[in-house]
Order: structure tokens, then sequence, then C-alpha cells
């Protein structure tokens, strides 16, 4: 099954109650899953414009409650419980099926509806989702792997001063917690201030140490099996942007354009060790969709692994829009159809070449400063802008730009007046040209230049 237009018939008459952490995640997706119900966390102006070209109905955790959080992503857990009336107005409203549900994170909450309503479901494993989070454990299996890692060690840095970390791992050096996401449990320290607000920060708990590495980092999306591993293309990693209020570390976009700029040989050893940790997660009963993110090791040269992320993924949803664009069938899609008994593992393998030919898409991830509450004191729509900010003409997807000096606007574009809690995801900002340098992991001064005016453009105030 490698053709396009014909993929969304392995899925039959079958109609899908899809959660989701962003809602704005399922574009791309729904070309080719019947994704007809999606329970989300966020709720923004390009929900209402997705509703009216797709016909999904989409059930709001912030629309109910009239406020945004940043929750993480195990705040998917709480839906479609605390939608359920919504859910399941929208199912009553899609007459038709069967129906299947389908969650890319673990949910108690949906494995308990779709049991009372009598659909099959799937959602990832909550213990095994824990399990392999953890960076010891990943740690644990790269040396048993043998493969690339970098050097360090777990410690509690209340017992340790900067001058030591600093005769071991160097001047600048990276502190991490056992389980963390999108660096919110990530610290990088390079001074004795640094060092302090980390021992503040982590207080008695655990955190490995390492060199920092250097600026590039890469993030790909794979789907592990008992018969082998599949792995998609890498982006370049938008990290730590105060341009984008991102915290020091922190997840801030994907840059599938800016790959091609990096060495083949960086790129294939990237392949090449993800299907080996794949076959390693496979082997301890882990079945499906995961990511993981290298560093490149500037006194080696190799690309080593340092998150695993048993999980969809920021670049998951990027990856499927960019895929669909150069009309291939995305790896979220198959994953899926894989998870519903609808393909086998043979017919994933024989696709595995599709998925690592390269892509072009790039996106960042603008957040609400991290001091304050805040709202949106101008209106901003869904749609095509030009890289000054000019409203250009609707649109939702990436294959809509027309050139790569547009740029598309979506991922739960605030409502007017609606108070965020501080550093919460704005939107999605997103194109088809690079965003990043990622030998020196800066922002391009085009796209920084775009995102200063776009925060202007919103105009956020405080909030009590």
């Amino acid at each position: 099954m490698t053709d396009p237009a014909s993929f969304r018939q392995v899925f039959h008459r079958l109609r899908l109650l899809w959660q989701t952490r962003l809602g704005g995640y399922c574009l791309g997706l729904d070309e080719f899953a019947p994704i007809s119900v999606v329970p989300t966390l966020d709720d923004g102006d390009d929900l209402d414009a997705m509703e009216r070209e797709t016909g999904i109905s989409f059930c709001s955790l912030e629309r109910k409650r009239g406020h945004r959080e940043e929750l993480d992503d195990s705040g998917t857990g709480l839906l479609p419980h605390a939608v359920e009336e919504e859910v399941t107005a929208a199912i009553a409203r899609n007459p038709g099926g069967p129906w299947a549900a389908v969650s890319p994170y673990p949910s108690r909450s949906l494995e308990s509806f779709a049991a009372a309503a009598g659909m099959p479901c799937h959602c990832l494993d909550w213990d095994a989702f824990w399990w392999f989070s953890s960076k010891r454990n990943l740690v644990s299996g790269l040396a048993e792997l043998g493969l690339p890692r970098l050097p360090g060690r777990w410690l509690n840095l209340r017992g340790t001063r900067y001058s030591e970390l600093r005769s071991e791992f160097g001047g600048r050096l990276v502190a991490q917690l056992d389980l963390g996401a999108a660096g919110s449990g990530t610290a990088i320290i390079e001074s004795e201030p640094q060092h302090a607000a980390a021992v503040e920060r982590f207080g008695e708990s655990q955190v490995w140490v390492t060199p920092y590495a250097g600026a590039l980092s890469f993030n790909l999306n794979a789907i592990a099996m008992p018969a082998g591993t599949v792995a998609g293309y890498p982006s370049v990693q938008v990290v730590g942007q105060q341009a984008l209020h991102s915290v020091r570390g922190g997840h801030g976009g994907n840059d599938f354009t800016a790959t091609a700029s990096v060495g083949q040989t960086i790129v294939d050893a990237i392949r090449e060790q993800t299907v080996r940790i794949g076959a390693w997660m496979a082997s301890r009963g882990y079945r499906g969709l995961f990511g993981l993110d290298f560093v490149v090791d500037e006194s080696t040269g190799a690309p080593c692994a340092v998150d695993l992320n048993p999980r969809w993924q920021g670049s998951t949803a990027l990856e499927a829009q960019a895929a669909r664009r150069q009309n291939r069938i995305p790896l979220a899609a198959v994953e899926v159809a894989f998870q519903l008994g609808l393909l086998n593992e043979a017919e994933v393998l024989r696709m595995s070449d599709s998925f690592f030919e390269p892509l072009q898409g790039a996106q960042v991830f603008p957040r609400s400063p991290a001091s304050r509450r805040t709202r949106a004191g101008r209106a901003l729509s869904t749609g095509i802008y030009s890289s000054d900010m000019r409203y250009l003409r609707p649109g939702l997807r990436l294959h809509e730009l027309c050139s790569p000096g547009e740029l598309l606007i979506t991922g739960g574009v605030p409502r007017l007046g609606r108070p965020m809690h501080a550093g919460s995801k704005l939107l999605r900002l997103s194109g088809l040209g690079p965003a990043i340098d990622p030998h020196s992991g800066r922002l391009l001064p085009p796209l920084a230049d775009t995102v200063s005016r776009l925060y202007n453009q919103l105009a956020l105030e405080p909030c009590s």
C-alpha cells in the first residue's frame, strides 16, 4: 500500500474518535485517516476554520473552561472524561460507522469512554509510556546497545559545586531530570548563578549531567514493531529561543528544510541508531509511534540520542503535512492503520524508504511570556501571511503555501481576550523555507523579524 490516493480505503467505513493535545495536529493526518470527532486540550480561531472546512467536531477543554493552560502531554489523560457531554453529542451528530477510538498518548479516560460506547480503542499503554519516557532507562538502553552517547553521570546538584562540575564536564553543561518534556526538566548551566538556580529548581532530585554538545540537534518520528522499525526523516530542532519566549533548552519548533544543509552521514547515522533503539523498545513490548531527540557531539561528530518520546510529538503533525504536500503517505497515518490492525508489519516495512525521503517545511511555536498570565489585545485570523505579517488569504495546510516567502498561522490561534497561563503556546507559525541556522542554533533573521511583528500584532496584555 504505497498509493496516497487509495490509502484511505484501508479504513473502509470506519470513523475515528481521535484524541489529541492540540486540535491542529490532525491536519494532514485527516486527509488519510477518517477522523470525525477530536477531543482536544486547546481551542482557537483555527478550530472554527477546520470545523467549517473538514466537518470534524472538536471538543475542547479550553473552550469549556474559558482559559488556556500549558498542560503537558499527560494532560490528554483528562480527555474525553472532561468533555464527555460534548464528545457524546458530537458522535450523535455524526451517525454511521463503525467507530474506533485512537490516541497517540496514554488515556485511561478514552479507554473507559470507548468501552462504555462499545467501540474498539487503541491508546499507548500507560506503564510503557512512563517507563520509556525515563531518561535513566534510555541511558541504560544505549549502553546495552553500544550506541554513541555523551559522557555523563547521575548526581544531586545540591551536593556539588559548579567549579567541580566545570572541571569534569567543561564550562557549559546540561542537567536533566529523569522525566521531562519540551525542556521542562532541562537546565543549561554555564555559571555559578545558573548552577544556583538549577539547584533551587531541581532540589533533591537526581539529574543526568553531561557536557553541552553544541547547538545542532535533531528530532525524528518512528514506528516500533516486533518485525522491525521504520524511521521518518529527521528535522533540525528549534531550541530555547528567547524571541519565542521558550524556556532555555525548551522546544520551540522543528525545521525539515534545514536538514538538507547537514551532511548525509549524520542523517544516515540517526536512522541506523533509531532502528536499533526501536528494536530494543519492541523487545520490551513497545508497539507504535515514538520519537527521538539527538545532539551531535562536537568532539566526535557522532549523533547521540538524548531523549526518547514514546508518543506523538510536536514534529509529527508537521511531518504529516509535509508528506501530504509531497504526495506521500504520512508516517502517522500508517501508524494509526497499523495500531487498528488494518495494516500488518510487512506492509509497513515495505514503505520504510518512503518515510525517510527528505521533507520541506518548518514550524515555530511562539509562547506567551513565562512571567505572567496574558490575553490577546487584538484578534489574529488563521490563514496565510506574508513575512511582514500582512494577511494574504485563508488557509490551513502547508500545501496551500505558494512560495517560501509565505507563512501559515494555525495551531490554537488565541481568541480575543481569553486568559492564557504564563508560558502557554500561542499558535504555530509554519512555512516552506528554513527557520533556523542549524549550526548556530539561531532563528534566521527574516523569521525573527516576523515573530517580532507577530507579537506586536497580537498586542498581548496582562490579565488577572
